[in-house]
C-alpha cells in the first residue's frame, strides 16, 4: 500500500512539474508571438513610410526629369561656341549668374533658410530660375 501511495506521489509531483514546464512554455510563448506581432506590424508601418517617400522622391525625380529636359531644348536652340566667340562677356556673366543659382540651390537644399527676397519674390525677373519651386514658395508660373 505504501509502495502505490508512494508511486501515486512521484506521478502526481512529476505531472505537476510538466504541467508548470508546460505553463512556462506556453507563457514564453506567448511573448514572443506578441513580439513577433509588433515587429510585424513596425514593418509593415515602415514599409507604407517608404513607399510614401518613394512616391515624393520619384515625383521630385520626374519634376527634375522635365527641368533639364527644358533645359537642353533651350540650349539645343542656341549655338553657344558661337556667342561666346562674338561675346565672351556677356556668355561669362550668364553662366555666372547661372552658377550661383545652382549653388544657391544646394544649399537651400542642404537646409538652408530661404532669405525674404527669395520667399517675396513673385516676378519672373526676381526669381532663381534654377529651383524656383524651391526657392521662391510665392512664384506661381
Amino acid at each position: 500500500m505504501i509502495a502505490i501511495l508512494l508511486g501515486a506521489w512521484k506521478y502526481y509531483t512529476y505531472t505537476e512539474n510538466q504541467i508548470q514546464t508546460y505553463r512556462t512554455n506556453a507563457a514564453l510563448a506567448a511573448q514572443a508571438q506578441q513580439s513577433s506581432e509588433a515587429a510585424l506590424s513596425q514593418v509593415q508601418s515602415d514599409i507604407s513610410n517608404m513607399r510614401t517617400e518613394f512616391a515624393a522622391v520619384q515625383q521630385k525625380f520626374l519634376d527634375a526629369s522635365s527641368r533639364v529636359s527644358l533645359l537642353e531644348k533651350k540650349l539645343s536652340e542656341h549655338d553657344l561656341g558661337y556667342l561666346a566667340q562674338s561675346k565672351p562677356k556677356l556668355v561669362e556673366n550668364i553662366v555666372d549668374n547661372a552658377t550661383q543659382d545652382v549653388i544657391r540651390c544646394f544649399e537651400i537644399e542642404s537646409g538652408s533658410p530661404l532669405t525674404k527676397d527669395e520667399i517675396n519674390a513673385k516676378k519672373p525677373s526676381e526669381i532663381n530660375s534654377s529651383c524656383w519651386d524651391i526657392a521662391n514658395p510665392n512664384y506661381h508660373p
